[in-house]
């Protein structure tokens, strides 16, 4: 028995909240979360793995038919490692997540899907900001240890700060950073560092240079070191081309393209904390902006063997046709959105692509989201 909370008639589609459940099926399982179900972070932890793998698969393929693309689909490559990186709401007394569409914070810090170190940073942030104006927690795990992030309203005084600058080096928090923002939003990504405790940057689980704890990262970093490696490997057949990284983070794809040969790699990304790490990749030109701005300037003008795409959630949109044209001989549109990635996949299609195959990844495990690799070739 549900409640139905939204509707997309166009996509024949509701979105519902389940009041009471009438019979139990047997895909449902012994959930290993503590917090309440549904969790909001969660939302399929207790149900059965090869059920949410096929829901994911299909989701890949409902996208498909709807973008009018005809595609084989392979299986699910399965997640690998716990999450490290996680974003936590704060109301002061709570360190957690939304449940959707309310107002209800829900303690989301205890998480079995998130590196272990990741809960043990938690336990003790929590325990040192509850008399603070936080707003949220940013934690992430590297090779050093766990990166934090506190967002506050308002600066802290000095006692305040000694006592949460103490947890570091503890064996478990390596970095603390106190990052100020004081707009009436529910925002946490803005505002300015005011302090901070130990390396601005820690070396990511997945390797590459040193990163931000702020900077992006693809959830399972084993997971994502395969997709990298898997992309690279298509991409790059001629040492002497040059191969084009769009929306290129922190560098995952643009590494993995030097490793598997390549000798020239253009690396586009807006964030300047990425920005900086892709400098520090041999071989590599980072260009900081937005992929439509070095579009316009001409700076993608010259002859590329091999494209790769990774663009946010709502997918390449208006960049989508220029990039076709620059006539890649092999593209990989990654998309966390399968919506998105089938409809930029169409977009390749129609400029003359044949789609080489579809493999969706699951980066975000107890979730219906998928991670989908896109690979095609240049009639």
């Amino acid at each position: 028995h549900v409640r139905v909370e939204r509707s997309f008639p166009a996509r024949s589609l509701s979105q519902a909240r389940c009041l009471e459940l009438a019979v139990e099926s047997d895909v449902r399982r012994q959930r290993a979360c503590p917090h309440r179900a549904p969790c909001a972070g969660c939302p399929l932890e207790g149900v059965d793995d090869e059920f949410v793998l096929d829901l994911k698969r299909a989701r890949v393929l409902q996208a498909l038919r709807d973008a009018g693309v005809n595609a084989h689909v392979a299986e699910v490559e399965r997640s690998r490692a716990p999450r490290q990186k996680v974003k936590l709401t704060s109301d002061g007394a709570t360190l957690g997540l939304y449940v959707p569409h309310t107002h209800t914070l829900e303690d989301a810090t205890q998480c079995p899907h998130q590196h272990p170190s990741i809960t043990s940073a938690l336990r003790r942030v929590q325990a040192r900001t509850r008399s603070l104006a936080t707003k949220a927690v940013v934690a992430r795990a590297f090779r050093e240890g766990v990166g934090v992030v506190v967002v506050a309203e308002r600066d802290v005084d000095d006692p305040t700060w000694t006592q949460l600058a103490a947890l570091v080096d503890d064996g478990v928090v390596r970095s603390i950073a106190l990052r100020v923002d004081d707009r009436a939003t529910n925002s946490i990504v803005g505002g300015s560092v005011a302090r901070s405790i130990g390396p601005d940057q820690l070396t990511p689980l997945e390797g590459g240079p040193p990163a931000s704890v702020d900077a992006f990262c693809q959830p399972d970093p084993e997971l994502a070191r395969h997709m990298y490696q898997r992309v690279a490997r298509f991409l790059v057949d001629d040492p002497h081309a040059s191969y084009v990284d769009a929306y290129a983070g922190a560098g995952g794809f643009s590494r993995a393209l030097i490793e598997a040969g390549a000798r020239d790699v253009i690396a586009i990304e807006r964030a300047s904390s990425s920005a900086s790490s892709l400098r520090a990749i041999e071989n590599v030109r980072a260009i900081e902006g937005s992929v439509e701005s070095a579009l316009a300037s001409g700076a993608l003008a010259a002859s590329i063997a091999g494209l790769v795409a990774d663009p946010p959630k709502k997918g390449l949109a208006e960049a989508a046709t220029p990039l076709a044209r620059l006539g890649a001989k092999r593209v990989a549109i990654v998309a966390c959105d399968p919506d998105a990635g089938a409809r930029d996949t169409k977009v390749f299609v129609d400029e003359g692509y044949v789609i080489v195959a579809v493999e969706p990844l699951d980066l975000f495990p107890a979730t219906p989201e998928v991670e989908t690799i896109f690979l095609l070739e240049r009639r």
